[in-house]
């Protein structure tokens, strides 16, 4: 005979053996129950643990679930899309049947009534019961273990880092103590030579450093300065009581250039009675360089002034670089004898030849 069960027994009966050992006590158990009140169970309640359904299950809602779910020990996203539909499939019946519109609506009272039969129920309570032991508790225990795998490598790699870090600070210190003991040797090196060479520079830099040389160089220097602010003009005829600086102004009117003279005056001996009369050279300082270096540029130009002609103006050169600037012109002038159809010039204290087509 049956003995009565209360719904309350059921509830508390754990899901390992419900599934792998079904009597027919059990199958009478379930009959006297509402079915309903059954499938809100499974639904609601259920704690899916244990070994799944051992009989085999093929309906609409789960015949494309794999076949190999059950047994195979890798999480797969293709076993989850799979359980998600199926569940998708079996909640859009019987929200279809309860005239539900949404899942949560899926309550006791909705699946008690009566147009659903108790066919229906099994159906209903036999697949769900299939999706949550037989496909979702496996794929679940093996997400589960790949957690903690992944979470134990995370952890050995956590610890592989810190060990490549102290490596790494070990491996820093010790280049770092290397090059104290490079840089050590270096200075004790660098001290030594000093002393060994001291005593030489010593006395070269004594006489190379001597009060007379240092006052010939500044002496030099303050000359050479001086020498970028003047230029020299050859070709200027010499009168009595003449008027260089009016001359000068004059000159570099046509070259459009109005300086600021700070002197001007002839240089050489004057003509003595009975030689050949010169024009001697009229050196002129400006007030800059800049002034000097654009008259220079625009020198050309005198060229075709009339007047002028044989004018011509020039850097003011010390007497070592006007015997080299001499030279070049002497160098210039048998070139333009030798090679006529040659184009020559004094560039950069040289001289240039080049075709006169080019």
């Amino acid at each position: 005979s049956v003995q009565p069960v209360s719904l309350e027994a059921v509830v508390s009966t754990q899901s390992t053996g419900i599934f792998q050992e079904v009597d027919l006590p059990f199958v009478a158990v379930l009959v006297a129950l509402p079915l309903c009140k059954c499938i809100y169970i499974i639904i609601h309640c259920v704690q899916v643990t244990g070994p799944s359904m051992p009989l085999p299950l093929s309906n609409r809602y789960v015949w494309d679930m794999d076949s190999d779910m059950e047994e195979d020990e890798t999480f797969k996203s293709l076993y989850v899309a799979q359980i998600l539909e199926a569940k998708s499939r079996i909640f859009e019946t019987m929200c279809k049947e309860t005239g539900c519109t949404d899942n949560a609506q899926l309550r006791l009272e909705t699946l008690c009534k009566s147009k659903i039969t108790k066919n229906t129920l099994a159906e209903w309570l036999e697949t769900v019961c299939r999706i949550f032991d037989a496909y979702a508790s496996p794929v679940l225990s093996t997400a589960c273990t790949l957690e903690t795998e992944m979470g134990r490598l995370k952890s050995e790699r956590i610890e592989d880092q810190k060990k490549i870090i102290e490596l790494q600070e070990k491996i820093i210190e010790k280049k770092d103590l290397e090059m104290d003991n490079v840089k050590k040797e270096m200075k004790t090196a660098v001290q030594s030579e000093i002393k060994s060479y001291s005593s030489v520079l010593k006395t070269t830099c004594s006489k190379a450093l001597a009060p007379r040389k240092v006052q010939a160089a500044l002496k030099t220097a303050a000359a050479e300065e001086d020498r970028s602010k003047s230029l020299v003009i050859y070709g200027i005829e010499e009168k009595k009581e003449e008027k260089l600086e009016e001359t000068v102004l004059d000159i570099l009117s046509h070259l459009d250039e109005k300086p600021r003279i700070v002197s001007c005056c002839r240089l050489g001996r004057d003509n003595v009675q009975g030689e050949a009369v010169t024009r001697k050279p009229v050196r002129v300082n400006l007030s800059g360089s800049d002034h000097v270096r654009q008259i220079l540029q625009k020198k050309r130009k005198l060229r075709s002034v009339e007047g002028y002609t044989t004018v011509y103006l020039c850097p003011d050169r010390t007497t070592e670089q006007r015997v080299t600037h001499k030279n070049l012109v002497d160098e210039m002038k048998r070139k333009r004898l030798s090679e006529p159809e040659k184009h020559h010039f004094i560039r950069n204290n040289l001289v240039v030849s080049v075709s006169s087509g080019t």
